[in-house]
Parts: structure tokens; C-alpha cells; sequence
């Protein structure tokens, strides 16, 4: 591990005692959100992670900030990804306020949910159904019981993966879930278009694992998952989890030759790990026909993230 992840680590950890991480924040609107290029992005998302809902009021209040955000701009956003760990502990409280300030936005915006090892490692079988039924609710669909679905929005395809059982901090991913991602790719990235895979957990070996933390990766069918990922051309991978924020370690090739990647999205409800530690952090995806851009922003306060690490241009194979 380097100097300057331990220092940042440490730091980290001390900011997440101060009371400044447990109150509402202003939303700025000086700053708002721009597209590279408005009058060419085929489709726009932003991604968040790990907003650990508890009773505490001003989370929901930081959350909301979030859509504020994303609404105070003139930019036109197709959906929200979270990846994960809605909740803090898995009680439906948490689950029902966390809904009730999304159900505001949900006629203007997809919403793109995994389960975290936070909702289901209590209490999986009920959290589950909490969540895969809003899931059927807010896109129309039918994940028929399944922790995971694909849905396709411009004509390009999200495909969200999750465990299929308790896990304490990994997941649990089948053979028939396996097969499932692999067909949804082949059928998604026939055109060439790039596709999305998101799950809570992050793939082995990756963004700084497991220096940064031992036993945060997905676990036992890791290189099997991503194996498959990386029989296809312009596949990104995005996870939440690691509560690592914006550092060199936060994007991540996963293989060269096809375009394939991984975005490691900090954690929302607290101060991260390394390099911009700020809370309230995720990203922005604006996908073109050539490229695509993911862009740090901090939705909490309404403004974009300074640092060599905040932006990535990447261009489709």
C-alpha cells in the first residue's frame, strides 16, 4: 500500500468523526451540471453508491440533493444508477424513505438498483423482495423473483447483477445468472454499442483490492464474471462498495483490446477513503456515438470535483 493511501485512509477515518458528515448540506446552484457536448449525447446517466439510509432525517435530505442536482441543470439525464446499499441496516423503514424521495423524480428518470451486502446480509429474503418489486414497479418489468435484469433505454442496455443469497460482505453469483449476463452481452454489444454491468461489489485485483480492504471484492465467482465480461467489446463495469472516492485507483482497464473497464463509485452517505474524500460524491456518464465521458460530481453541494481523477474520456472500440 502506498504513503499516500495510508495518509489519506487515516484522514478518512477522522473526518468520518466529525459531526459536519451528519448534517444537511446546502445545495449550490453556480455550478451546474454541463454536458461535453449537450446537442450530441446519445444518453446520460449519473451513478451513486452506498447511501446506507438510516431513520436520521438529513439523509434523505442529502439524497434529495442528489435529483436536485441533476434537475437544476439543463442537461437531460435518462436515469440513476445505485449501486447498492440503500439501506444501513436492511430495516423496511430505511427502504421506505429511501423510495419516498425517489418516487418524486420517477416519472422523469430511470432508476438502475443492485442489492449491497448492507441489504440482504441481515435479512435477504424480505429485503429482497422490497427491492427487485420497486424495481418491476419503476421499469415495467418482470425480474420474475430474480436478483437481477437487463433493460435497455436509447438503445443501449444496463444489465444489473446481485447475490443470490446472505452474504456478510460479498456476493453470491450463479451459473444461471452467469449465462444470463452472458447472452444479455452478446445480444447488447452485437451492434458494437457499449453495454453496462452493475453490481455492488467490485471484481478482485481491482481498484486497489485487497490493500485497501481485504475482503471487498465480489467474491468466489469473481474471474468467472468478469471472464465473461471481457469476451465483448466496450463493456464498463460499475460498482460501489469500496467507499474509496476520487483517486487514481477509481477507474480501472480491465482489458485493453476489447474496452473494457471498471468504475469504482465512491460512497455517498460518508466521507470516503483516498484522494477527494468529500461525501455526496458519484459520477456522471455521457455516452456519444464515438466515446464516453464519466465526470466526478458532488451532488450533495452542487459542484464539480477538482482533481486529475474527476474526469475520463474514453473512446469505443
Amino acid at each position: 500500500m502506498s504513503l499516500d493511501i495510508v495518509i489519506t485512509k487515516y484522514k478518512a477515518q477522522l473526518q468520518a468523526l466529525l459531526p459536519s458528515s451528519e448534517v444537511e448540506y446546502e445545495l449550490s446552484t453556480e455550478t451546474p451540471i454541463k454536458f461535453t457536448d449537450s446537442e450530441n449525447v446519445k444518453l446520460s446517466f449519473a451513478c451513486i453508491a452506498d447511501t446506507h439510509f438510516s431513520k436520521k432525517e438529513y439523509l434523505a435530505h442529502n439524497v434529495e440533493n442528489c435529483f436536485k442536482d441533476i434537475f437544476n441543470s439543463n442537461e437531460k439525464f435518462d436515469a440513476l444508477l445505485m449501486a447498492g446499499d440503500i439501506a444501513e441496516l436492511g430495516k423496511k423503514g430505511e427502504y421506505k424513505r429511501f423510495f419516498e424521495v425517489f418516487d418524486t423524480y420517477k416519472d422523469k428518470l430511470k432508476l438502475f438498483i443492485t442489492m449491497g451486502n448492507h441489504d440482504v446480509r441481515l435479512q435477504y429474503g424480505r429485503n429482497q423482495k422490497i427491492i427487485m418489486n420497486k424495481v418491476n414497479e419503476y421499469l415495467n418489468i418482470d425480474t420474475n423473483k430474480k436478483s437481477y435484469y437487463s433493460y435497455d433505454l436509447n438503445g443501449y442496455t444496463f444489465i444489473v447483477i446481485g447475490t443470490e443469497k446472505r452474504v456478510l460482505e460479498k456476493a453470491y453469483i450463479s451459473k444461471e445468472q452467469i449465462e444470463f449476463l452472458r447472452k444479455e452481452l452478446e445480444r447488447a454489444t452485437k451492434d458494437n454499442k457499449p453495454a453496462f454491468v452493475m453490481c455492488h461489489q467490485a471484481f478482485a485485483f481491482t481498484h486497489g483490492l485487497p490493500e485497501v480492504w481485504k475482503t471487498g471484492d465480489m467474491g468466489e465467482q469473481s474471474d468467472e464474471v468478469r471472464a465473461v465480461m471481457e469476451q465483448f467489446k466496450n463493456v464498463f463495469f460499475i460498482n460501489g462498495h469500496l467507499h474509496g472516492g476520487v483517486f487514481e485507483k477509481t477507474f480501472e482497464v480491465l482489458n485493453e483490446e476489447n474496452g473494457v473497464y471498471s468504475l469504482s463509485v465512491p460512497g455517498y452517505r460518508k466521507p470516503n477513503n483516498f484522494g477527494i474524500t468529500d461525501l455526496g460524491v458519484g459520477y456522471i456518464g455521457e455516452v456519444y456515438d464515438d466515446k464516453i465521458i464519466f465526470k466526478a460530481r458532488n451532488f450533495v453541494e452542487g459542484k464539480n470535483i477538482d482533481s486529475e481523477f474527476a474526469e475520463y474520456t474514453i473512446g469505443l472500440k
